[in-house]
């Protein structure tokens, strides 16, 4: 089942900015008052008759911050959103971020990634968590008793069977107070990411689209936070060819800008080249690609933050934790999700840290994804 049309106010993270900062783990998020206070926003739903009217954040260019990389590491804080897996991560995330009781919860595959890339701008949207589950077995404890504690009323499956089985679909319900969930699951990827653009009221007015590779996760991790900071949708595209079910999601939305994410090695010129043939000349078509994934991300940052005060660091080859932050991307002033190597953080991510001025280096995962070392901002 599908929902009904949905509203969401006029700028999501109008109503996050004031929120103060994250806590460093769940645990501490259980215990402070900003967790109960911090539920992001109001909640809206298909009764509500707003319409979807989102401003794009200003992407003025800004000078390198004058202190070295060096000197800002030193400066910083650090804190960690992690689980003993990438499910209780995920809960974590949430757990630092809303408060009960939750109209919505998005619920995502932690194994498949296509099918999920497009949940966490979605989430941000509708100002839900992302929540991960295996594809099948037995719905992970931490989750059922992050439901509970949301006293979730729906849950939106974004994904069909081949990413959440329907097994696991049936236990995720029973853990929501309607005992319902609407699923998105197209036929394909990108009619999956498509569906999740065509539950809004229409007209949208300023809304950016960013479109990522189907076949590879990393471009979508940094873009898929900047969709979310920029109140806009993912989509997603073959590498050469622009599908149809992507090209009708354009022709629907009407977007303000597209951004497409990596180089001609992930999307090929071809496929700029049909987009701008879908959206119009007068739709600006801009390209953000790097020499890598880390410098990617940090060039995705740049064109979307001026500053940051707090900087969302994740496992670069793993999507899980990237994909469950992006969701929270634009609460506490707006966050960058920057990706890192384990053990090390690349120059790139490192730069860009320093230029936004960010104070506070959130890792998202466990030691084994972004160990000590990298949370301290140690040098590749």
């Amino acid at each position: 089942m599908r929902p009904a049309r949905l509203a969401v106010p006029a700028l999501v993270a109008s109503a996050l900015l004031a929120l103060g900062s994250t806590t460093a783990t769940a645990a501490a998020s259980d215990q402070s008052d900003a967790k109960k206070g911090a539920q992001t926003g109001a909640q809206t739903g298909a009764k509500d008759a707003r319409t979807l009217s989102l401003t794009a954040t200003s992407r003025d260019d800004v000078a390198l911050a004058g202190a070295s990389t060096a000197a800002a590491a030193a400066a910083l804080t650090t804190a960690r959103l992690s689980g003993a897996d990438r499910y209780a991560t995920s809960v974590a995330i949430s757990k630092a971020h809303f408060a009960p009781p939750q109209e919505y919860v998005i619920v995502a595959s932690g194994q498949n990634f296509p099918d999920a890339l497009g949940a966490g701008p979605f989430g941000a949207l509708v100002q839900a968590p992302l929540l991960l589950v295996p594809q099948t077995g037995k719905l992970p404890s931490s989750v059922a008793a992050e439901l509970k504690r949301l006293k979730t009323k729906d849950v939106i499956v974004v994904g069909g069977p081949g990413s959440v089985s329907d097994g696991m679909v049936r236990q995720i319900e029973a853990q929501s107070t309607s005992g319902l969930s609407y699923q998105f699951a197209g036929a394909n990827r990108y009619d999956t990411a498509a569906q999740l653009t065509d539950v809004f009221e229409v007209p949208l007015t300023d809304v950016p689209v960013y479109l990522s590779s189907g076949t590879t996760f990393p471009d979508a991790l940094g873009g898929g936070a900047a969709a979310a900071l920029d109140g806009g949708f993912l989509l997603l595209t073959a590498p050469t060819k622009l599908p149809a079910e992507t090209a009708t999601a354009l022709r629907r939305v009407k977007p303000s800008n597209v951004v497409v994410l990596g180089g001609t090695g992930a999307i090929s010129g071809s496929v700029l080249t049909a987009v701008r043939n879908v959206v119009g000349s007068g739709v600006p078509v801009t390209r953000i690609g790097g020499t890598d994934r880390y410098d990617t991300a940090a060039k995705v940052s740049a064109a979307t933050l001026t500053s940051a005060n707090e900087v969302f660091l994740a496992n670069g080859l793993q999507y899980p934790d990237a994909l469950s932050g992006s969701a929270v991307a634009p609460a506490f002033g707006g966050r960058p999700v920057l990706l890192t190597r384990k053990d090390c953080v690349p120059a790139a991510t490192r730069a860009e840290i320093a230029r936004l001025g960010a104070t506070k280096i959130t890792a998202l995962g466990g030691a084994a994804m972004v160990s000590d070392a990298a949370l301290k901002l140690k040098a590749c």
